[in-house]
């Protein structure tokens, strides 16, 4: 038999998948939507051609780029859940502002039509992210409201697009981040209030889909 088992096959298929996603997702970040396709098919050192074969819009590809970010991060959060570190929802987000490669508005912040898939992965996600709070709750390290939806803003808040270099922005957001939960712990501990409601999980979901 010529080539890969169908088991290979498969595997390299969705290596070539992903590729195609993250040099996507590279070049919203730096060019926004309006980018052509054919700037990601050079990014991805990939043929136009193999792009439409296997997205035949840039609507289909947006959504595929959608689920790999709520995977991917609902994959960290149940990681960081898995090890109990002494601060869940902090480790998560450093794990967060440390691995992802661009901005969460690169995919989120953009209505979009929602669909089975991109709810059934967002469920997951709050999932994901609701064992976290229960384990902060129980030690008193976050507010009794807060709640999914705070976290996925924050990520955002967090993660601006920088027009510096990775490594530097990495480190202003670290910084950022080191503020946010020292506030968060003086609010869990009664030292200080916020003001408004909690953002619901629901309420962010319309954030960022149409229906």
């Amino acid at each position: 038999m010529d080539g890969l088992p169908d088991r290979g096959r498969a595997r390299e298929a969705r290596a070539n998948d992903r590729t195609v996603l993250e040099a996507a997702r590279d070049v919203f970040a730096a060019r926004g939507f309006d980018a052509p396709t054919s700037a990601i098919a050079q990014r991805a050192g990939v043929g136009v051609g193999t792009i439409y074969r296997r997205y035949r819009s840039k609507d289909e590809l947006v959504h595929a780029l959608r689920l790999l970010a709520l995977d991917d991060v609902t994959t960290i959060a149940i990681e960081v859940a898995s090890e109990r570190p002494p601060f869940a929802v902090g480790r998560f987000l450093q794990r967060h502002l440390e691995e992802a490669a661009s901005p969460l508005a690169t995919t989120f912040g953009l209505l979009l039509p929602t669909s089975p898939e991109i709810d059934a992965a967002a469920d997951r996600l709050r999932d994901a992210l609701e064992a976290l709070i229960a384990l902060d709750l129980s030690r008193g390290l976050v507010p009794a409201d807060y709640s999914s939806g705070e976290i996925m803003i924050t990520l955002s808040h967090l993660r601006p697009h920088l027009a510096v270099g990775q490594e530097r922005a990495v480190e202003l957001n670290l910084r950022q981040l080191d503020l946010y939960l020292a506030g968060l712990a003086e609010v869990a501990a009664g030292r200080a209030t916020q003001r408004g409601t909690p953002l619901t999980w629901d309420e962010w979901v319309t954030f960022n889909s149409t229906t």
